[in-house]
């Protein structure tokens, strides 16, 4: 039996909260968003969507998946390169497939994109 959980109105909550405290707010917001469906044009993407497992905490509160960053590829592959991460309104991560709790949301999102630019040469060869 699970002793910490968050409803779906707390995690909204905490993603509002950690994107405006990760100071990635003003980068997401140059994003598009994920497309449930249908034919996506290459580019940067956001996704705000809440994994619902990830609500259950277990022995502790849960941390939570706040934005997901895909790379949208020529021929329409989906890839995932970054995120931000939250814990019970206390603490936050910037990760990247490259990096793990980047202090700065600088480094965060020109790390995303190096990423993205290699994803693209690699995706040319």
């Amino acid at each position: 039996m699970s002793r910490w959980k968050f409803t779906r109105g707390q995690a909204i909550d905490l993603q509002d909260w950690a994107i405006e405290e990760s100071g990635a707010k003003e980068y997401l917001k140059t994003l598009p968003e994920l497309p449930k469906s249908g034919n996506i044009k290459p580019g940067l993407y956001v996704s705000y969507e809440i994994d619902l497992t990830e609500l259950d905490g277990g022995m502790d509160w849960p941390d939570i998946g706040i934005a997901y960053i895909y790379a949208i590829l020529k021929n329409g592959k989906k890839e995932y390169i970054g995120e931000i991460r939250a814990y019970n309104f206390e603490t936050l991560w910037l990760d990247t497939i490259d990096e793990e709790d980047i202090q700065s949301p600088n480094e965060w999102w020109e790390n995303l994109n190096e990423i993205y630019k290699r994803l693209q040469l690699n995706e040319n060869k």
